[in-house]
């Protein structure tokens, strides 16, 4: 253990300063915090819909082994404050509306970043982010969030994202529009 004069930015107890990567260094970045700020400054509300995927919903048919009229899984639907980037395979941005060059297929994704504590359990690759059009300063509720919905994205891949010593600093969501049950 390094003894220093600073005083650390985490709280007690949640670094263990044997297990660093960098163990000759000082602590002193709280990524946790940084996230917070941005998603307080920068962000909006989006929606998740967290699936249990070890409880059928009251749509699953148990003979067809198939949903009908809603999803197959319970779900839990959490308004979070969020952050989104857009990328695309194709090199080209798709707001400057240019062509993709022949040969490239031009598939855009969109990257989620949220706070590390806004969703239990984790997000993972089964869930929904809903995004919607939000200019008051309450919260939206669930039925709210629904009818005023823009876009439904699918998570590809969701990402924790730790630092140092292994904690969760924040999530990051790789997703895909949902272009059929939107």
């Amino acid at each position: 253990m390094i003894a220093t004069n600073r005083p650390s930015m985490y709280p007690q107890g949640i670094i263990n300063n044997n297990v660093a990567l960098y163990p000759n260094m000082v602590y002193g970045l709280d990524l946790r915090k940084f996230m917070n700020d941005i998603l307080t400054s920068y962000g909006h509300y989006a929606m998740v819909r967290k699936y249990d995927t070890t409880r059928h919903s009251v749509y699953w048919n148990s003979v067809t082994k198939e949903s009908v009229g809603g999803p197959a899984w319970e779900y839990n639907d959490y308004i979070v404050r969020a952050r989104k980037i857009i990328m695309t395979t194709g090199g080209t941005l798709s707001a400057l509306e240019s062509p993709t060059p022949m040969g490239l297929l031009s598939v855009d994704y969109v990257v989620y970043y949220f706070k590390w504590d806004s969703i239990r359990p984790n997000i993972s690759r089964h869930d929904e982010i809903y995004e919607f059009d939000w200019s008051l300063t309450r919260l939206p509720q669930v039925d709210e969030v629904i009818n005023s919905c823009n876009v439904k994205y699918n998570i590809i891949e969701s990402i924790d994202m730790l630092g140092d010593a292994g904690r969760k600093e924040f999530y990051k969501c790789l997703c895909k529009v949902d272009n059929i049950g939107y």
